[in-house]
């Protein structure tokens, strides 16, 4: 584990964090929020992000919104930057996928199923929030590892050979 690793892991987890956060805003913006039923970003979370559904009311709620995913975009990227070289591939975007759906097993997928026994929850609402967080743990990954790759390249020091990532 370098200090560099969770550094740049930090700076992709937020810019990751922002694309998230604003690709919800947009889709609760022009009407499409139904999609988020379909591919549910905060289901990888067990519903502890906002829902980006009332995101409209407010420019307040939308800036709110976007600091939230950000700073959890940048626990995460900590996170996997310090895990990085422990992680059993050689691209950084499987990297990120596997990190996501460890996660994803956490709270999308343990989580929704010991919630759910006993509730008014149905059988078929558990399994597409499963389905869903699956999804979005796979775009979120990715987009992290494509994040890494990036920042790792651009925080070369000036003079050094950049540090080539698979």
């Amino acid at each position: 584990m370098a200090a560099r690793d969770i550094g740049d892991g930090a700076i992709a987890g937020i810019i990751t964090g922002i694309i998230i956060g604003v690709i919800m805003i947009l889709l609760a913006l022009i009407g499409l929020a139904s999609l988020v039923s379909y591919v549910d970003i905060n289901a990888v979370f067990g519903g502890i992000l906002p829902a980006a559904g009332g995101m409209a009311a407010s420019i307040t709620a939308m800036i709110t919104f976007l600091l939230f995913t950000a700073i959890v975009g940048l626990i995460l990227g900590a996170i996997f930057g310090a895990i990085y070289e422990n992680i059993p591939t050689t691209s950084a975007i499987t990297k990120g996928i596997i990190f996501f759906l460890v996660l994803w097993v956490i709270f999308g997928l343990l989580l929704p199923i010991v919630v759910g026994i006993g509730t008014a929850v149905t059988a078929g609402q558990t399994a597409a929030g499963i389905i869903s967080s699956l999804i979005a743990a796979v775009i979120w990954g990715a987009l992290l590892g494509l994040m890494f790759i990036w920042v790792s390249r651009r925080t070369t020091a000036p003079g050094r050979a950049p540090v080539v990532r698979p």
